[in-house]
């Protein structure tokens, strides 16, 4: 069974060594804005998710990782779910041109640069440049998730 869990100060080394061992975003790994999914069995982390804040005040979903023989288990799908359950605000991400339709069930949507912040629309030009060597043929999303209004009471 896996549960979730806000990270702690000693998961920090695991969480890197996920990210690390996943191939993603290595920037700006800081525990305290992780939640880690543990194995009860092993009391391993077999997985990661955090949500961050930039310079500009955009705040990102990211560092969604799980350990390749934790995949296909939903594991990535509830730590979204719990990050999205407890962040209130518009959140932005960024992934893989392949991987966009993921987050759309989630209520994230490709974005151009008119409605980027200014730390997005960086990124983005950046990635033009990094991809063509990186992953060729790939071009880098952002997307963004507006918070869900409340229904009107009466």
């Amino acid at each position: 069974m896996i549960t979730l869990r806000p990270a702690t100060a000693a998961d920090q080394k695991r969480i890197v060594e996920i990210i690390h061992i996943v191939g993603i975003n290595p920037m700006d790994l800081k525990w305290k804005n992780f939640i880690v999914a543990v194995d009860e069995v092993t009391d391993a982390i077999v997985g990661t998710g955090q949500i961050k804040t930039h310079g500009d005040g955009s705040r990102e979903l990211a560092s969604i990782a799980v350990l390749p023989d934790y995949r296909h288990q939903g594991i990535a799908h509830r730590v979204m779910e719990y990050l999205l359950a407890h962040s209130t605000g518009t959140l932005y991400l960024t992934c893989l041109s392949t991987m966009g339709s993921l987050y759309e069930p989630f209520g994230f949507r490709v974005i151009g640069d008119d409605e980027m912040t200014p730390y997005f629309r960086r990124l983005k030009k950046l990635s033009k440049t990094l991809m063509r060597f990186l992953q060729p043929g790939m071009t880098l999303l952002v997307m963004k998730r507006e918070e869900p209004r409340a229904k009107d009471q009466g």
